[in-house]
């Protein structure tokens, strides 16, 4: 455990850094391109879309990047896990797919960090969506653990993970997607350590 701490902190220090730098370059690469718009001709304005389209990737990936190199800040607050998961299905998951909700009986209240923990659940209910192509069934198990804390079960229907990757989908730049970074399921875990938590497949 103490060697999985320490690769994630050097990971982390190594990812904050990136960010930094590509964030650099992006600002002048926006502004060249709605400064070249003004002139450019309709083939000009494809490539220019091209590279727009490019640049709100690496943006994207600056931000998974500086999100995995920072901590969950500031003061903790009560968050009722059942409460959040409820509203993140209602505003989150398409009507196409069906979504259940199981909230057993119990205090389901932790102490914690809201924001990060809805980014958390939010992409896990986001990998489960996208699993199944937008439609089907997720279903949702929210108990109090015994001692304290919760344990929330997420299911789809959807292909399921390879079993030679298993658990190593929350893994850096571990993915199943052809245009995913392999970051997503890395800040799950990483919001879910920080909270004295663990997350398994």
């Amino acid at each position: 455990r103490e060697l999985e701490a320490e690769r994630l902190r050097a990971f982390r220090e190594v990812a904050r850094r990136v960010a930094h730098e590509m964030k650099n370059p992006l600002t002048p690469i926006r502004f060249a391109t709605l400064e070249l718009d003004r002139t450019a001709t309709p083939g000009q304005r494809e490539a220019l879309e091209v590279l727009r389209a490019e640049s709100r990737r690496l943006e994207a990936l600056a931000r998974d990047f500086t999100d995995l190199g920072r901590l969950p800040e500031g003061p903790e607050s009560e968050v009722d896990v059942g409460e959040l998961l409820a509203e993140l299905v209602r505003t989150s998951v398409p009507a196409e797919v069906l979504a259940n909700v199981r909230v057993e009986p119990g205090s389901l209240r932790i102490s914690g960090h809201y924001d990060p923990l809805r980014r958390a659940f939010a992409n896990l209910l986001r990998n489960a969506v996208e699993a199944m192509n937008g439609r089907g069934r997720i279903d949702l198990h929210v108990e109090p653990r015994q001692g304290g804390g919760v344990r929330v079960r997420i299911r789809d229907n959807g292909p399921g993970v390879p079993a030679d990757l298993g658990d190593r989908v929350f893994d850096p730049y571990v993915t199943t997607k052809s245009e995913g970074t392999g970051l997503g399921l890395s800040l799950v875990r990483q919001t879910f350590d920080a909270h004295g938590g663990r997350i398994r497949l």
